[in-house]
């Protein structure tokens, strides 16, 4: 829940007995407020942006649109997403994409909207009287970035519902992404490979459900004023100050909204020339050591034509000592940016680190702006010899890949997509380092949502030929999660042999058991499990397998102690290794 601060609260139930300013006194209709639930990886949604955008173009201030990316369309990136966009669907039971609620009024049956709609019952909604009038005038300072919003409702009727909330809706038009599907349905919004997104939900002031509003008959004068800071990005997306929306609405309790306006907007300090640190960059660098790296990304705003030729900015890496990097590479006039890299530094690896930033002077003047920061993690296990990979996939093995690389960038190893499955699969794969060095694993999802977002606990591990995890993963990452393996013993099976060859381990086992054969040729193998008595209690596999190394597998954890024979049949040759079960 967002902290708001209150400064100001005036209730009055006599009509012309208050402070009104510019709230009007005047009973009016319902103004339309779409609140249209997208995503960037859904292919119809820019048709419903476009459907949206004629409407504000044809009822200018009687029709709003808050679009917000939530569900798996925003997969694809999840960055716009925002803490408060499930809450909201999950109320109406959001399935569809692009799908929406118009003011959360329920028509027929059900208050969720198609696009093919819209238009019908925003005509619907604007003859309908509204109860109350709001009305907001913002403020920016461009220096701070705090936002001031003071909103005044006033009520020309009285509420059915008594319990109203006013809500706060922070918004960004202008940011440009990825868009399925947007050059066969709103092609004006592209800007050259990349979509143009507009009203987008990036937080809201008053919180999920808005501030409650006290009294709610005829007559009453409310107002409220609200301040906020607003943050330099939103997962990873800046947030620009000239492209920043405030909309107020006021609603029902969590559902219908009664009427909603687009606040004025206010921007104060803007200066001529002022540099913003939009962002501070993680390097993710791909070597076991513990350095790493960051780079930060300067825009100037702002109008007429100076220009930055040097800037002071001030950077500290998990909490250490402030170190301060001196940037004069080149001018920066107003409405461009550039980025900074500053010397790589070493981490603790394996752990949250926050990287902050500010800028302290310009064109050697001091200067005071806020600190930007980001987390840094650099993951690294230390590896070697025989090692297995265990890969558990959601339900959407389609979207899964991985891949090994060697210390001079080639594969060693790689895998998937797989068939989509009802649940989890998990999957064994050996990885066989033949020399000593640093290797680089790297598990995908092209989703965009990892392997662990709901359609199943997938994650993956990294055991060791003597039964340890040396990195063990939960598979909640976004495209990719990335590990630097510091090999220090090969596998001791060489990549290319002239015959075939069979390896059991671990050894001992009270698990999984791998079974690691290496073929010539393509062969029929058929491997199975014996306890010393000769009785066959387990058969691995009975069929045709293709030259290189394959992985069988056994689970012994359903076996009594003691030894076990391994008989391993590759056409005419015979191999028996001994195992142990704990």
């Amino acid at each position: 829940m967002k902290k708001f601060t209150l400064l100001l609260a005036v209730l009055t139930v006599c009509m012309y007995s208050f402070a009104q300013t510019f709230v009007s006194t005047t009973p009016a209709n319902k103004n339309v407020v779409l609140e249209e639930y997208t995503g960037t990886n859904c292919g119809y949604c820019p048709d419903g942006h476009r459907i949206a955008q004629q409407l504000m173009a044809a009822n200018p201030g009687r029709f709003f649109a808050i679009n917000i990316h939530q569900g798996g369309y925003a997969g694809s990136n999840p960055n716009y997403k925002t803490q408060w966009g499930d809450a909201l669907a999950a109320q109406y039971n959001i399935s569809s994409y692009p799908s929406g609620t118009l003011n959360r009024h329920t028509f027929g049956s059900s208050a969720v909207v198609e696009k093919s709609t819209w238009t019908r019952y925003t005509d619907t909604i604007k003859r309908k009287p509204s109860p109350v009038n709001v009305a907001a005038q913002s403020t920016i300072d461009w220096n701070t970035r705090q936002l001031t919003v003071v909103v005044e409702v006033y009520y020309t009727a009285n509420a059915t519902n008594s319990t109203n909330k006013l809500n706060i809706a922070l918004l960004q038009d202008s940011i440009l992404g990825p868009q399925v599907g947007a050059s066969n349905y709103n092609p004006d919004m592209m800007v050259g490979n990349q979509y143009m997104h507009m009203h987008m939900l990036r937080d809201f002031v008053t919180g999920q459900w808005g501030a409650d509003i006290p009294t709610t008959t005829a007559g009453t004068f409310f107002t409220q004023t609200f301040t906020y800071n607003i943050p330099y990005h939103v997962k990873n997306v800046p947030i620009k100050i000239d492209d920043v929306e405030v909309f107020v609405y006021v609603a029902e309790g969590h559902n219908e909204i009664l009427t909603g306006d687009k606040s004025s907007m206010n921007i104060i300090n803007h200066f001529p020339l002022h540099p913003v640190l939009s962002q501070v960059n993680i390097i993710n660098s791909i070597v076991c050591d513990n350095n790493s790296g960051a780079y930060f990304t300067i825009e100037s705003t702002g109008t007429g034509s100076d220009t930055i030729q040097s800037l002071e900015i001030e950077y500290t890496i998990a909490g250490g000592t402030p170190q301060t990097i001196l940037w004069n590479a080149r001018e920066i006039y107003q409405n461009n940016s550039d980025t900074i890299r500053i010397p790589d530094f070493t981490i603790t690896p394996n752990i949250d680190q926050e990287v902050t930033a500010k800028i302290t002077r310009i064109n050697g003047i001091d200067f005071t702006a806020p600190t930007n920061s980001n987390i840094l993690i650099k993951k690294i296990a230390n590896g070697g010899g025989y090692m297995t990979l265990k890969l558990v996939t959601d339900k959407y093995a389609s979207e899964t890949t991985f891949k090994v690389f060697r210390p001079d960038g080639s594969v060693l190893l790689q895998g998937g997509p797989w068939a989509n499955a009802n649940n989890t699969t998990t999957r064994l794969f050996a990885i066989k380092p033949a020399e000593i060095g640093c290797f680089r694993l790297e598990v995908y999802d092209s989703f965009g949502d990892g392997i662990n977002s709901g359609y199943g606990v997938g994650g993956f591990q990294v055991i060791k030929y003597d039964n340890s995890v040396i990195l063990n993963d939960d598979g909640k990452f976004g495209k990719m999660s990335r590990y630097m393996i510091n090999v220090d013993e090969v596998s001791g099976i060489e990549e290319t042999i002239s015959t075939n060859d069979v390896k059991v381990y671990p050894n001992p086992t009270d698990g999984v058991t791998n079974v690691a054969i290496n073929l010539v040729n393509d062969a029929k193998v058929n491997a199975t499990v014996y306890n010393i008595y000769g009785q066959l209690v387990q058969v691995l596999n009975d069929s045709n397998l293709s030259q290189g190394a394959n992985n069988l597998t056994f689970n012994a954890s359903s076996l009594s102690s003691g030894i076990y024979l391994v008989k391993v049949t590759i056409d005419n040759e015979t191999f028996t290794k001994k195992v142990t079960v704990r």
